[in-house]
């Protein structure tokens, strides 16, 4: 079987030129698998303090 993958890099522009990071894809048997590193987003005053956001599967 064959899995297609692809990624993506990330740059900020002008207003937040430090934003970097990596996307990737991954096809897997049910769908697509979607990870992502994004170093130096700008965070509010009450930005949430955990490290992962968890998506549920629908």
């Amino acid at each position: 079987m064959f899995f297609n993958k692809a990624k993506a890099h990330i740059k900020g522009r002008k207003k937040f030129p430090k934003i970097d990071g990596l996307v990737t894809f991954k096809e897997v048997s049910n769908g697509i698998l979607l990870t992502a590193k994004i170093n130096n987003l700008p965070q509010s005053k009450n930005h949430c303090k955990r490290k992962l956001l968890w998506l549920p599967y629908s």
